[in-house]
């Protein structure tokens, strides 16, 4: 850039053929106020280089560079000395007088740009000291312009913010420019001011730094809305963590009740089992006891009859009813609770369920269960069964199918129990019921029997049946071989 000006100012103090271009080139680089000083020094070293060339004598020594110093000196220097001028020179000079006009309208209109702002402007020395202070700022801070000029700054910073002051002034001495600096000045009637800072030095025509300019934005509405918004976060942050601890008490209070509920259903489904145990043995007990002895009374009778047949004939018809009631329940005795599960385990029982269940309903199950397969514990063994029991019942009532399997397997840590139909399979919307959770009374036992063992109960259906899948873990089954003896009493 010095060698471009260089060049050209040298076309401009010869006066080339160029001497117009290189003018206009210098305007548009350096302004026109630049533009006048240099025109001037040219002037002044054509004159310098006429009187040292005319008087030998002549030095150029400290008086010259003072001249150089102002702008006035150096003009009255070259203006008030026509011996010094020649044709080039003064042809130089000829163009200030215009150069000028358009320099007092760049800086009238800069003034009125100043003036006009609704921003604070302000100038000040590296000291300190206000040297301007635009009607923005008498604006923005109550002063008027004869009130602030000739005062320190401190006069609008607050005591707290002193030491921003110090700062600034350090990184301007560095040449630093500060934008969008939030900080807080003092009006003249004593209120705080939140303003946005922007900050640049301030240069002489030697390029030296000689103070800083200062614009001054009101931001108290930008700092209102983001007070507001701040507090209406944690408005919001503390309605939320209310509503969170609301939401973990109600969650944990959730769980203990459905962990009530569990207990209490646990409990009556062990009451349940226990009744139908009790019920299962009064029955065979007593009403089959007395059955029993009913025909017995009844095989006398018949024999006391022989000579009478229609009395025959309706004892024969009584015993064959009394007979059959037996049957009925002993049968009615056993669904409730099976003996062969506390005696024989598992396997004999399903085996003897599913058995009758074909007598019964003419249901074809296929079972699939280990020969030796080891006692479980009661409960569990209880469990299965129950679940194998309500499943078929779901088979024969509802799926409209002919046939099912029952496949039971034991693993290291679990019991896997599936059944599975060849009938219609579920309703989509019953399906997506029963996968949610929310099912029948039959199903939902299974869960809560199931429960009880860490376990859990799958159920799949499409348009060729129904499968139901139960897992049992527990690490409480009793080592492989290792025979669990039932706890109840045998029911014949």
């Amino acid at each position: 850039m010095e060698d471009t000006i260089f060049v050209l100012a040298a076309h401009v103090f010869l006066k080339t053929s160029d001497y117009l271009l290189c003018l206009d080139a210098l305007a548009r680089l350096l302004g026109p106020v630049r533009l006048q000083y240099l025109l001037l020094l040219l002037a002044f070293v054509r004159a310098a280089h006429y009187w040292t060339e005319t008087h030998p004598e002549i030095a150029l020594e400290g008086d010259i560079h003072r001249l150089l110093a102002t702008h006035e000196a150096l003009a009255d220097c070259i203006l008030n000395d026509p011996e010094a001028r020649d044709r080039i020179s003064q042809s130089l000079l000829d163009e200030l007088p215009a150069l000028r006009l358009k320099a007092d309208k760049a800086i009238g209109l800069l003034a009125a740009i100043v003036d006009s702002s609704d921003d604070a402007i302000v100038s000040k020395t590296l000291d300190g000291v206000i040297t301007s202070w635009n009607a923005g700022a008498e604006r923005l801070f109550g002063y008027t312009a004869s009130e602030a000029v000739a005062q320190h700054i401190s006069l609008i910073i607050p005591l707290n913010r002193r030491d921003e002051e110090t700062v600034i002034i350090d990184r301007i001495k560095r040449g630093e420019r500060i934008e969008h600096f939030d900080t807080v000045r003092i009006r003249k009637d004593k209120t705080p001011l939140d303003i946005s800072l922007t900050i640049s030095p301030l240069r002489d025509g030697s390029g030296k730094i000689i103070g800083a300019s200062k614009i001054a934005r009101d931001i108290t509405q930008r700092k209102r809305i983001e007070r507001e918004l701040r507090e209406s976060e944690e408005r919001y942050r503390t309605l939320a963590d209310a509503l969170d601890t609301q939401v973990q008490f109600r969650t944990r209070e959730l769980e203990r009740r459905n962990s009530e509920l569990r207990e209490l259903s646990g409990r009556l489904m062990e009451s349940q089992d226990v009744e139908r145990r009790h019920i299962a043995r009064e029955l065979h007990d007593s009403a089959g006891q007395t059955l029993a002895a009913l025909g017995m009374s009844l095989a006398q009778l018949a024999q006391d009859a022989k000579n009478n047949p229609a009395q025959a004939q309706g004892i024969a018809d009584a015993e064959s009813l009394v007979q059959h009631l037996s049957r009925e329940i002993r049968t009615t005795s056993y669904l409730l609770h099976p003996p062969l599960l506390d005696e024989s385990g598992l396997s004999s029982a399903l085996n003897w369920y599913v058995q009758g269940l074909k007598e019964r309903s003419g249901l074809d199950v296929d079972l699939r269960i280990p020969e030796k397969f080891d006692r479980l514990p009661a409960d569990m063994e209880l469990v299965i069964f129950r679940i194998v029991q309500e499943s078929l019942t779901n088979v024969h009532r509802h799926s409209g199918s002919k046939s099912a399997s029952i496949r039971v397997a034991r693993e290291a840590d679990k019991i896997i129990v599936e059944v599975q139909d060849h009938g219609r399979g579920m309703p989509p919307e019953k399906l997506v019921q029963i996968q949610s959770q929310g099912s029948g009374v039959g199903i939902s036992g299974m869960r809560e029997r199931l429960r009880h063992f860490s376990g859990e109960l799958v159920v799949e259906s499409n348009g060729t049946g129904t499968k139901v899948v139960a897992t049992l873990l527990s690490k409480a089954f009793p080592p492989e071989g290792q025979v669990v003896v039932g706890q109840g009493r045998e029911i014949t």
